[in-house]
């Protein structure tokens, strides 16, 4: 599931303008994917996890969750700080294009978006979370 999901959304930021690249799955810490062989500006993908209802039992395990998924915005450039922020500004309302309200049918869900948020400016690097979730179920019946 987690991975489908995750190729799902990959498929649907393929060929985001602005981007070089497809988006790839990263698992790690952020000082490791600066230093990732990669063109920028590139997007990552990351699961994050999943957060659980209370147990409910009907014909069967029933556990209602949300999950949450990370797109990873790297950009750098050299020039000027605030001309790296437009562009990325730019591919983020691109991004928001193709996954508020993607339908992932085979889970009966919708990514829907959760925050944006610049979590490094060092130097030239402008690195953006982008975080989205989706509520479903997992059912054992």
């Amino acid at each position: 599931m987690i991975q489908d999901i995750i190729d799902t959304i990959a498929a649907a930021l393929a060929d985001t303008p602005g981007i070089k690249g497809e988006p790839a799955q990263y698992v790690g810490n952020l000082g490791e994917l600066v230093k990732q062989p990669k063109r920028l500006p590139a997007l990552w993908l990351i699961y994050d996890g999943a957060d659980f209802v209370g147990r409910e039992v009907v014909d069967g395990v029933y556990a209602g969750h949300t999950m949450q998924f990370t797109v990873v915005l790297l950009a750098k450039n050299h020039r000027s700080r605030v001309d790296g922020a437009e562009a990325c500004h730019t591919i983020i309302e691109a991004v928001r294009a193709r996954l508020i309200g993607l339908l992932l049918s085979d889970y009966d869900a919708e990514l829907w978006p959760v925050s944006e948020r610049l979590i490094d400016a060092s130097g030239p690097l402008l690195v953006y979370a982008l975080s989205y979730q989706i509520k479903t179920s997992y059912s054992s019946s």
